[in-house]
């Protein structure tokens, strides 16, 4: 059995952070994000942090190994997993949901919530989300 440590230091491997950040980039693409939205979701400033921003969306490099961007990129993946275990034959709806403004959030979308709470509003959508597939 691996422990904590032995996961983290498996999804700092070259590899897995090139899959992440493939999948953030096509996961940010289905959503019709901006580059600021992007960049918030990873905790950045598109204006400080543009080329790195652009050289990773370009596939030119890949995250680096810090944990806080790579548990945001795992929480997103499975924000998405999530729903389309939810929504399995309309994947219109899976790729408009954290646009749309929602009682459940206040009268705010998912994103509103992922962006302005940062990690802790990415980490309550995906729970809220394992929740409802999960009950």
């Amino acid at each position: 059995m691996l422990t904590e440590p032995a996961i983290k230091e498996d999804f700092r491997s070259e590899k897995v952070r090139e899959v992440f950040t493939r999948s953030f980039f096509e996961l940010t693409n289905h959503w019709e994000l901006s580059r600021q939205e992007e960049a918030r979701l990873l905790g950045w400033d598109y204006d400080e942090k543009r080329t790195t921003i652009d050289s990773l969306r370009k596939g030119k490099t890949i995250i680096s190994k810090d944990l806080d961007k790579i548990e945001r990129m795992i929480d997103l993946i499975n924000i998405h997993k999530s729903l389309r275990i939810l929504f399995p034959y309309d994947r219109d709806v899976v790729y408009a949901w954290v646009k749309i403004k929602r009682d459940r959030f206040g009268g705010y979308s998912a994103l509103d919530v992922m962006l302005e709470d940062g990690k802790e509003g990415i980490s309550a959508i995906r729970h809220y989300l394992d929740y409802e597939r999960t009950r």
